[in-house]
């Protein structure tokens, strides 16, 4: 019995350095310069959650959501026609794209950095992130964002 005992351990010994090793869901991006920052009285887990309910509520679609990462990121959404989704939008300044950054701030306090992007351009040779840019006040995403965020506030309060 003894072999199988060590194997089964070595076997759940593996299963654990394996998760514990990077390669979570979060990207390795920092926020633009001009994102929206804003501390918040929660949790980044919860934070993020309930940022998960309002952009569904929104009509976007969620790509990537990590409340344990504190990150979220929906799919591109084209304003003009409200469609979600990697549809091959023909005009880069009718899509958007929202995200957030989550990190604890302090005890129980978020600072959460907000984005709505959109494209500056449609060329495949531009890395992604090097063709965005904040989406400009008035633009739908803008909007998007600033009533993502003024939910937030109502439901948490602003941190102390």
């Amino acid at each position: 019995m003894a072999p199988r005992t060590s194997l089964v351990a070595s076997g759940a010994l593996v299963t654990i350095l394996v998760l514990s090793c990077g390669g979570g869901l979060r990207p390795y991006l920092t926020p633009l310069p001009d994102a929206v920052v804003d501390t918040l009285a929660a949790l980044p887990v919860d934070v993020i959650r309930e940022i998960a309910t309002l952009v569904t509520a929104e009509g976007l679609v969620i790509r990537i959501s990590s409340p344990e990462e504190g990150y979220l990121e929906t799919e591109w959404y084209d304003v003009g026609t409200a469609v979600p989704g990697d549809t091959p939008f023909t005009d880069p300044r009718r899509s958007t794209l929202l995200r957030f950054f989550a990190d604890p701030e302090a005890d129980e306090e978020t600072r959460l950095s907000a984005e709505a992007v959109v494209r500056r351009t449609l060329d495949p040779s531009v890395p992604s992130r090097q063709g965005e840019m904040m989406a400009p006040p008035g633009h739908p995403g803008n909007e998007m964002l600033r009533r993502v965020l003024a939910a937030l506030d109502s439901r948490f309060g602003p941190a102390r």
